[in-house]
């Protein structure tokens, strides 16, 4: 009769639910007096009933204390309806559930906290509930937070960062009912607590764990201490509750506010003569029967409402009623069509408008880096440029007053040699003679490397001529000895191929080697442990020239964008103009010129010159 209140009611029948509600509980008490003292029902026919009437409880200290508990209550009823035979099934949670939702018992003795969200999704009628034995009143559900008498924790703020027992997350009378007293007061206990262990059914195992001091505390259901006390399972004094409520006519510390008592319900397998055969029979039980005093009661009364328990299964969003925020949103948006679309078309027009703006500042962004790295570049390029007029100048200037005094030198050495020449054979020196020969040819090449820049300053075009690249080391070799005789280093010269004329700028192949080598041997210079050497490989290919400079030396030091600067030299009195003046050699020849790191240490500096095929046979190579 009752079924109709607790179908899940749609949004508009809410007003009329509570009606319904209102008017069973007016009903249900004006039909109370004539209940309570009624004659014993009359037999229910057994065909109206041709299986046990299986009675399913929840099982919180096991199967066998859950028959123990209210296997009296079974022997009760079958006394006061006869004709029928009352099963009693005990289970844990999931499976009294799982009972109610397949259909298997025909009434539900449970907590509140269960019975309100079973009763929230199935078709369950409430018919009493049970009585505290000290005082009468139903309120007898809640949670005691457990230390050990010895523990150092006053109250529940000593206890953060400590780990805690509970039997389970459904659990209404223990962890749901300590979690929403702790919501109260602002406090997630999932938070609060480094661990909570749930140890499930039976309730026994939480002092279990606390004797054994895995956990600091234990939260149990109001009563549980003391029933075990009572059973000798325990030694109450060995245990302390903390934040004790005040004090009730339950006889049991709690640390939070009662809710109602257990109750039983009926099922839609039930027919309405059985349900309201049980009710009287359960009305009437004695506070002081066996059965009565085995289930830890005072008896049965009418239900209860179960509004604080709505509040509480809300509160922390557990309410079988309660829907996912999606749900919600889903169900707005199928009422609100028209404003739902409108806000999917705003944010789909926000989100394309969102990216269109990333989009064109990502572009600009990479506009602005481009622009500034052209800038800098072109301010390099300024640079440079300053610096090479300011050398041009300075070039022209230094080539001018320079050009005097080279003309004395190679006259004053030109000079010498006709005397030497005039003197007899007996009186004349040789080394003289070759050290005066080689002033002039230095002479010389200075002129042209003058000549050569002027040209360069002046802009005029140079002109390749056929070389002999032997003769060409062969006056080389000289000078590059001397330069490398007071650094310690070895010149080391290979030749490879054959030979031949080849069109290049001498002049400007020579400061390509001589620059080279220098730098080389320097970087030989620095090293310790090895003989230093520098090893310069010329070899005459088919369609080029190669020439490759390796030192034993510690390697590169700068980045290859430092090395392709001028002005750049790691060295603390270079100008950094050797390896732009080698660049202006080899691109001036179309060729290529790199510098790497050598295996297994030094540096490597290769330059590839495009030439024409050979075409007549050339010298033979010379000896090293």
């Amino acid at each position: 009769m009752f079924a109709p209140l607790f179908l899940q009611p749609l949004p508009s029948f809410r007003f009329r639910r509570l009606s319904w509600l209102l008017s069973g509980l007016l009903l249900w008490l004006m039909a109370l007096p004539a209940l309570a003292a009624s004659e014993p029902s009359q037999p229910v026919p057994a065909s109206a009933q041709a299986e046990p009437v299986r009675i399913g409880v929840l099982a919180t200290r096991g199967l066998p204390l859950a028959r123990q508990q209210w296997q009296p209550l079974m022997d009760w009823l079958a006394q006061r309806v006869p004709g029928q035979h009352f099963a009693l099934v005990p289970l844990e949670l999931d499976g009294l559930a799982e009972a109610v939702a397949d259909e298997r018992i025909d009434f539900v003795i449970t907590n509140p906290g269960q019975l309100v969200s079973l009763s929230r999704q199935y078709p369950l009628a409430w018919l009493a509930t049970l009585r505290s034995p000290d005082g009468g009143d139903n309120l007898a559900i809640g949670a005691a937070l457990v230390v050990r008498a010895d523990a150092p924790f006053q109250g529940w703020q000593d206890l953060k960062g400590e780990a805690v027992a509970a039997v389970s997350q459904e659990a209404f009378g223990g962890y749901l009912a300590y979690r929403f007293e702790a919501y109260q007061q602002g406090v997630r206990i999932d938070d609060f607590f480094s661990a909570i262990n749930f140890t499930g059914f039976p309730l026994d195992r939480l002092i279990s764990q606390l004797q054994r001091k895995a956990v600091a505390a234990a939260i149990v259901p109001v009563c549980q201490l003391e029933r075990m006390a009572r059973e000798g399972k325990i030694t109450y004094a060995d245990f302390r509750v903390l934040d004790r409520q005040a004090a009730t006519s339950l006889g049991c510390q709690s640390s939070t506010r009662l809710y109602p008592n257990w109750s039983i319900a009926s099922t839609e397998r039930v027919s309405p003569a059985l349900a309201l055969a049980v009710t009287r029979a359960l009305f009437a039980l004695p506070p002081d029967s066996e059965a009565a005093r085995a289930a830890d009661s005072a008896g049965w009364t009418v239900p209860t409402s179960p509004l604080a328990i709505d509040r509480l299964l809300k509160e922390l969003d557990r309410h079988p009623l309660q829907s996912p925020w999606w749900q919600e949103a889903w169900h707005w948006l199928r009422q609100h069509q028209e404003w739902g679309w409108g806000a999917l078309l705003l944010l789909a027009l926000l989100g394309g408008h969102h990216l269109l703006l990333q989009h064109l500042f990502n572009r600009s962004q990479r506009r602005l880096l481009k622009a500034r790295h052209r800038l800098d570049e072109q301010a390099r390029q300024l640079e440079q440029a300053r610096r090479l007029a300011e050398l041009g100048e300075l070039g022209a200037n230094m080539a001018h007053e320079i050009n005097q005094p080279l003309t004395a030198i190679a006259g004053y050495s030109q000079g010498a040699l006709r005397r030497l020449a005039k003197r007899e054979q007996a009186t004349q020196d040789p080394a003289l003679t070759l050290a005066l020969e080689q002033i002039g040819q230095q002479v010389e090449r200075i002129s042209q490397t003058i000549g050569r820049l002027r040209s360069r300053w002046q802009k005029r075009p140079r002109i390749p001529e056929p070389t002999d690249l032997v003769a060409l080391m062969a006056r080389l070799t000289p000078l590059l000895e001397q330069m490398l005789a007071p650094l310690g280093v070895e010149l080391i010269l290979r030749w490879q191929g054959q030979p031949r004329r080849l069109l290049l700028d001498g002049t400007g192949v020579e400061q390509l080697l001589v620059n080279l080598v220098k730098n080389g041997a320097e970087s030989a210079a620095q090293t310790e442990e090895i003989e230093p050497r520098v090893e310069l490989r010329i070899a005459f290919e088919p369609d080029r020239l190669r020439l490759e400079v390796q030192d034993n030396g510690p390697g590169l030091t700068a980045s290859q964008v430092q090395l392709r600067q001028a002005f750049y030299s790691s060295k603390a009195d270079g100008m950094g103009l050797g390896l732009a003046i080698c660049r202006d050699v080899v691109e001036f020849h179309r060729g290529h010129f790199s510098l790497s790191d050598a295996q297994p240490r030094g540096c490597l500096a290769r330059v590839e010159l495009p030439v024409p095929p050979p075409e007549a046979k050339a010298s033979q190579p010379p000896r090293n």
